[in-house]
């Protein structure tokens, strides 16, 4: 066999230009072709005619190479081209033959192959046959529809990545077929070559739309089609914009819908839309999900419990996923406590579990010799687990909590970022059920909040708790929480940054600042005065009470409301809330200023006054701080005391940044109804389905 001479590549691109309009030209006389267009939901007579040039290869072997000859190709530039094949027998014929041909575009619109789906059914064909790799045709570094549909200043709504071009085209009919007010924010879909998709054919895409256009992977249901949204999600991690999933069943594929109906196909891509992590996160769980199904058959029909015998599955399914998880917290850290959430109420496994399974223990988070798994809360000295010794830290601190109380507290430090949490909880009564919320919520949130920050401890913490209550007939506990992180926001970065709050409930936290970096002596005095709650409870009462929660900076010769003893209300009903750890808002304040104290108080202690909190916060150790609070609120009082670092102090302080401080408390909380007043009596006052609760802005 003698190997063809190299080509013009000009002379390649005037073949195929000619092979098209003979394909073309075939088209709308083949019933079988026509048929299956309209199968596909995508009109012959538009679709053969610019952009698209859909064709019809005939029967026959050598129809094409006859017409190409005639038109003054040689066989060497047809065979270059990957038009023409060398059969056994030593013949030249034909690569299409009995096939709808998409044709397949460089980004200067020309036509450099094609895709030829067959219509003859014969065994042993295949489907699809694309063309081979030529001088002017690599299918790894082309789109099929971009050219077609992004040569101008199209500004898509978003892109739809389909596997194939039937798909593209079917798509495209909806955008011309339906009126603005049926899909006002239509798709444009582009599908790989004959190929999974690539780096080079994402980087083709992102450099043809606008930053920010959402991308949306819509391919098959088979095991083909969800092994490559899986590996989509790996090439997409990094586009600049929204990443979306339509995870079609059965053997419907988009151009099947738009065949079945075009405003019901368009209402579909919207109901089944959802993120590609989700997407990616269920086809990895579907091989565990479905041997759990069958282990809980079997103990069903021999009359076992399913909880414990079925944990083994349940724990490898995590196993499984969490790496992925891991994954998306290095790009989106709130995305991934999301899916954590989900996937330990999917699977009924402890929030906390799920983290440390994603986040597995270091070496320095080992528990020392002789310290029990869950350490008497009142007995437990700093510097073991849940006390990590401050001088590790970095930020001195104390603890009051007595061991029979309803409350918890816990204190978390990574050393691989430098961060700390601190957590107070207090159940809501004094019932056994509610100290055993305290205590649950305190560990879980205090362990995952130098991970990802207080808002979402605290919905990972309401989880758990809900978790631990949701079997029929447990006895129902409820508590409030507050959390403080030494960092600012959900993304914990390594050195020091600004401290974080986040609470539902009453439990409360306090701040005071330094007047020594104030820019002026005025400021300095105002400064030297300031003391504020920085966190609001979530109760009736509250919503009435806010302004005298929070002390602010006298301005001129008037001063800050009077408020009421620890800034409550006395009104009867007042005290019931409005939030917890179990439902309701999360509130969450980011601290805008270098404070020298912070304090997490429990109901007693926040009940002496907001004056002897001043006098026995400041200027003392935390230490000193405690017992102070101890000897002022009586030895039911719960309160964790922090001496920020020294080195933190370093920002210019003015009044109007303490003015901003001050009312960012109020600025940044929600009032929602939580599930009950002070505990849920029932299961049914548990939130249905993954909790996500809602989050001030």
């Amino acid at each position: 066999m003698t190997a063809a001479r190299p080509s013009d590549p000009d002379r390649l691109i005037a073949a195929h230009r000619v092979a098209n309009e003979f394909y073309r030209s075939h088209l709308l006389d083949e019933p079988r072709a026509l048929a299956y267009l309209r199968s596909r939901g995508i009109v012959a007579a538009s679709a053969s005619t610019p952009p698209w040039t859909i064709g019809y290869a005939p029967h026959g072997w050598t129809n094409l190479r006859n017409h190409l000859r005639a038109n003054g190709f040689t066989d060497d530039e047809l065979l270059n081209a990957g038009l023409i094949t060398i059969a056994r027998n030593g013949n030249r014929i034909d690569v299409f033959r009995d096939r709808v041909m998409f044709p397949i575009r460089n980004a200067a619109g020309d036509i450099v192959a094609f895709t030829g789906r067959d219509l003859s059914g014969r065994d042993g064909t295949p489907k699809y046959r694309n063309t081979t790799t030529t001088a002017i045709y690599h299918k790894s570094v082309l789109l099929y529809g971009l050219a077609e549909q992004f040569a101008g200043t199209a500004q898509p709504a978003a892109v739809m990545l389909v596997e194939g071009p039937a798909d593209v085209v079917a798509v495209a009919r909806l955008r011309h077929n339906l009126p603005d007010t049926l899909y006002p924010d239509p798709y444009y879909a582009v599908a790989p070559c004959g190929t999974a998709l690539t780096a080079e054919q994402v980087a083709l895409l992102a450099a043809a739309v606008p930053p920010g256009t959402p991308i949306v992977a819509a391919f098959d249901a088979d095991d083909a089609g969800q092994a490559a949204i899986d590996k989509s999600y790996q090439l997409l991690r990094a586009w600049p914009g929204p990443v979306d999933a339509i995870s079609l069943e059965g053997r419907a594929d988009p151009a099947s819908l738009v065949a079945a109906g075009l405003a019901t196909a368009v209402g579909t891509f919207a109901h089944l839309r959802r993120p590609l992590v989700d997407v990616v996160l269920d086809h990895r769980l579907k091989p565990h999900l479905a041997r759990l199904d069958t282990r809980l058959d079997e103990l069903a029909r021999i009359g076992r419990d399913p909880s414990s015998e079925s944990l083994l599955i349940r724990l490898n399914a995590v196993r499984a996923v969490a790496p992925f998880i891991g994954e998306v917290a290095q790009d989106n850290p709130d995305l991934a406590a999301r899916l954590s959430i989900e996937l330990g109420a999917r699977l009924r496994v402890e929030p906390l579990t799920v983290l440390e399974t994603i986040y597995p223990p270091q070496d320095d988070d080992a528990i020392p010799v002789g310290v029990p798994d869950r350490p008497n809360p009142d007995a437990v000295a700093l510097g073991t687990r849940g006390f990590p010794d401050p001088s590790i830290v970095g930020h001195g601190y104390a603890r009051i909590c007595p061991a029979d109380a309803p409350a918890a507290t816990w204190v978390q430090h990574d050393p691989q970022t430098g961060h700390t949490a601190w957590v107070l909880s207090e159940g809501t009564g004094v019932d056994p059920a509610d100290r055993d919320a305290a205590r649950l919520a305190a560990e879980v949130a205090g362990r995952a909040a130098v991970l990802v920050g207080a808002r979402q401890a605290v919905e990972i913490a309401r989880v758990a708790v809900n978790a631990a209550f949701a079997e029929p007939g447990t006895r129902q506990g409820n508590a409030s929480i507050v959390v403080v992180c030494s960092f600012d926001g959900d993304r914990p970065q390594q050195g020091t940054g600004q401290f974080t709050v986040a609470w539902a409930g009453d439990a409360r936290a306090y701040a005071t600042a330094s007047p020594l970096h104030a820019q002026t002596a005025t400021d300095a005095a105002r400064i030297r005065n300031w003391f504020a709650a920085v966190t609001v409870d979530h109760t009736v009462g509250a919503r009435h009470t806010d302004a005298s929660t929070v002390q602010r900076p006298a301005t001129g010769s008037s001063s800050a409301a009077a408020p009421q003893p620890g800034g409550r209300s006395s009104h009867v009903g007042d005290q019931l809330l409005t939030a917890s750890v179990r439902g309701g808002a999360i509130g969450i304040n980011r601290l805008d200023l270098p404070p020298t104290t912070v304090l997490l108080a429990g109901r007693r202690v926040t009940a002496i006054g907001i004056q002897q909190l001043r006098t026995a916060i400041e200027p003392r150790r935390p230490e000193v701080t405690v017992a102070g609070l101890r000897q002022l609120a009586g030895p039911e009082a719960v309160a964790i005391a922090i001496r920020p670092d020294p080195a933190q102090l370093h920002d210019v302080m003015t009044a109007a940044r303490l003015a901003r401080q001050g009312q960012a408390v109020t600025d940044t909380t929600q009032h929602a109804r939580c599930p009950g007043t002070r505990r849920p009596d029932t299961r049914s006052a548990l939130p249905a389905g993954p909790i996500s609760a809602p989050s001030a802005p």
